[in-house]
């Protein structure tokens, strides 16, 4: 990895009080302790209706200017398919489908607009590859994938497109359950759009701690590698069995399986070409802890990634 010295992009949101409906005077309070923490490019934020569940211009006033932001849609994706089990880019269920490129859409108007009045703030979009629920047909959720790309990368769009790898439909016990990453590789062979690698979702997808760094090399080799991002998994406590949860690093959460020395492989297979991104999406799993640990947590990632460069 290029290790320029322009920071991380840091998904704080799980930390964050407004995650466990806290105050919003709780919620300032973590923003401007994480305002000034070292290392931090921007955020890796999700967009239901907006950035923030207290709207765009709040998070934009009580974040520094120059942070850039990455947007990503598995939130509010994961919240529609509670709803319908169909909502996805790679849904065979054309309705639902088609409501969720209708949601991409929204996406789409909103980066544009708050780019258009901040340049550059938004450097890339996440999208995800989710199928119809139960429906193990791979090449039938592939189809319904490259149809949706056919329609969004028409659009005018003022950021980058990069498709965040989530556990494998076709593996032993999925949690988010979407599209193989050979398929994914082949259905966006064509376009502008990279791939990143969360090295949590690909050690779920193959209960198997060799797996990310298997993904991060076939992205590398495809040509596609874009960004990487570090959200850890347990098989005790109380980050449960193999959960998609954005564990800690060890050993600041005792249980994690994710370890400096993982993130170092990781960057060593990206190698010397600039990343378009890479950081970290932690959670803070005790709904009642305070300001100090929520931001401790991230912190002790910003510290981890730093002792890869060592």
């Amino acid at each position: 990895m290029n290790s320029d010295n322009a920071g991380y992009i840091i998904g704080a949101y799980p930390c964050a009080p407004s995650f466990h409906q806290k105050s919003e005077e709780e919620e300032k309070e973590f923003w401007r302790q994480l305002s000034d923490t070292p290392d931090i490019r921007g955020l890796e934020q999700p967009c239901l209706e907006h950035l923030h569940p207290l709207g765009d211009e709040w998070l934009l006033r009580h974040t520094p200017g120059e942070w850039q932001i990455v947007v990503t849609a598995i939130m509010e994706t994961m919240r529609r398919r509670s709803i319908n089990s169909g909502f996805g880019l790679a849904s065979s269920d054309e309705e639902q489908r088609q409501a969720c490129v209708a949601y991409y859409r929204h996406l789409q108007q909103k980066i544009n607009h708050i780019n258009a009045a901040n340049a550059g703030k938004i450097i890339a979009l996440e999208l995800h590859a989710a199928p119809l629920t139960g429906n193990a047909n791979v090449a039938q959720a592939t189809d319904a994938f490259v149809r949706s790309l056919q329609e969004i990368t028409r659009w005018d769009w003022s950021c980058d497109l990069v498709l965040e790898h989530c556990d494998a439909m076709t593996g032993p016990a999925p949690r988010k359950g979407f599209l193989p990453l050979e398929n994914v590789l082949d259905a966006i062979a064509g376009y502008d759009i990279s791939v990143c690698i969360n090295w949590a979702r690909s050690a779920i997808e193959g209960q198997n701690l060799a797996l990310p760094l298997t993904h991060t090399q076939q992205a590398q080799r495809a040509g596609k590698l874009g960004a990487l991002m570090f959200s850890g998994t347990t098989i005790t406590g109380e980050y449960g069995e193999w959960q998609d949860l954005h564990a800690p690093f060890a050993p600041f959460c005792p249980q994690s399986l994710m370890t400096t020395d993982h993130a170092r492989e990781l960057f060593a297979c990206a190698g010397t070409e600039p990343l378009q991104f890479a950081g970290i999406k932690l959670l803070e799993i005790n709904a009642n802890a305070d300001v100090d640990h929520r931001v401790a947590i991230l912190r002790d990632g910003i510290a981890a990634l730093n002792k890869t460069k060592l």
